[in-house]
């Protein structure tokens, strides 16, 4: 079986990520490694790493090699991924990882991403701030009106088929909009998207990293390339991982 490989981009997370490998043995979460990525040695995130690997042989920390900031952290994990599910989760400890053994379930049944939603039937978010969350529903719940096959395309919390994952050139210029930008091409592209229904809370320490105003630009702009991908019926055929 492939082995599953758990992202996690952090800046300054050092309790997220201990409430985080807390939540996965909680829950009896299945992984091959866990990956921690940091842009600096000086990150008072990295000595919590330090004392997690001496515990657990398959929590790794390494430094990104690209640019600093979360989208090249991201990317520097992208590049290195092996086959199997790639699952990204976000350091503080807002994501509901327990859904994991069915995301992998998703994944074995074929699909190259799976997208849990806060924004489907059985979903709920947690906070967030009013204007982030409005913008990002809409966005979601438009797309999946008008035939996108998730609902939650911005929601960094997914799986991706390892395999196909190398094989993207990432473009975006902005943080978490990397996410959407996925979706975009798995779609365009005839790849299977599954969803299911996530619950995602707001952080209960440390500061958020994520810059709304700085990113909006570029989250509009993969919104708009995957509206016009809708509305005039852009799509390959279906993936062969459907077969």
């Amino acid at each position: 079986m492939c082995p599953t490989q758990l992202l996690v981009p952090v800046y300054e997370e050092g309790e997220g990520i201990l409430a985080l490998c807390a939540e996965l043995r909680r829950h009896s979460v299945p992984y091959d490694s866990l990956k921690f990525i940091f842009d600096f040695e000086e990150d008072s995130t990295v000595p919590v790493i330090r004392e997690l690997q001496a515990e657990d042989a398959r929590i790794v920390g390494e430094m990104n090699g690209f640019e600093h900031g979360v989208l090249h952290a991201l990317r520097w994990g992208f590049s290195r991924a092996g086959p199997g599910p790639v699952i990204t989760i976000m350091g503080d400890n807002s994501d509901k990882i327990s859904l994991i053994p069915e995301m992998i379930a998703l994944w074995e049944s074929g699909s190259t991403i799976v997208s849990p939603s806060r924004y489907m039937p059985g979903g709920r978010q947690s906070g967030g701030g009013l204007l982030k969350s409005t913008l990002s529903r809409l966005a979601g719940v438009s797309l999946k009106c008008l035939g996108f096959p998730t609902s939650d395309p911005t929601n960094n919390f997914k799986l991706y088929d390892g395999e196909w994952l190398r094989k993207q050139k990432i473009e975006s210029t902005g943080g978490f909009e990397v996410a959407l930008e996925l979706c975009h091409k798995a779609f365009l592209q005839g790849e299977r998207i599954a969803e299911l229904p996530t619950e995602w809370r707001d952080r209960t320490s440390g500061e958020s990293h994520f810059r709304l105003f700085a990113w909006l630009p570029a989250y509009l702009r993969w919104y708009l390339l995957t509206l016009r991908a809708l509305l005039s019926g852009t799509r390959a055929r279906t993936s062969a991982r459907d077969d």
